[in-house]
């Protein structure tokens, strides 16, 4: 779940305050999470988020698969698919991810 601040600069649009509410509550978490999302990093399949960094990282129901997660609950993967959720800015994959995964 997101800081309030961070909900209200997500839903104003407003990119400056966006920004600094992810700086301010996560430090370098949320800046790698804003350029995820201005990157266009973020992914929603029919069955979960995918953020593409150095690998694919899976995020479902505010878990992600990668390793900074393990360690501190919290990573920029997760912080990006919240506030992309909210802002309604993924690109959508009209396939399961598990069956993208096979083919590769």
């Amino acid at each position: 779940m997101l800081p309030s601040e961070v909900v209200r600069a997500a839903r104003s649009g407003n990119e400056y305050e966006l920004y600094k509410a992810l700086l301010v509550n996560f430090g370098k978490r949320g800046d790698k999470a804003y350029r995820y999302l201005k990157e266009r990093r973020v992914k929603k399949y029919r069955d979960l988020f995918v953020v593409v960094g150095k690998e694919e990282y899976v995020v479902e129901e505010g878990v992600c698969t990668c390793p900074d997660y393990a360690a501190r609950s919290k990573c920029a993967h997760v912080i990006a698919v919240e506030v992309a959720k909210i802002r309604g800015e993924y690109d959508e994959i009209d396939a399961f991810y598990i069956d993208f995964v096979k083919r590769k």
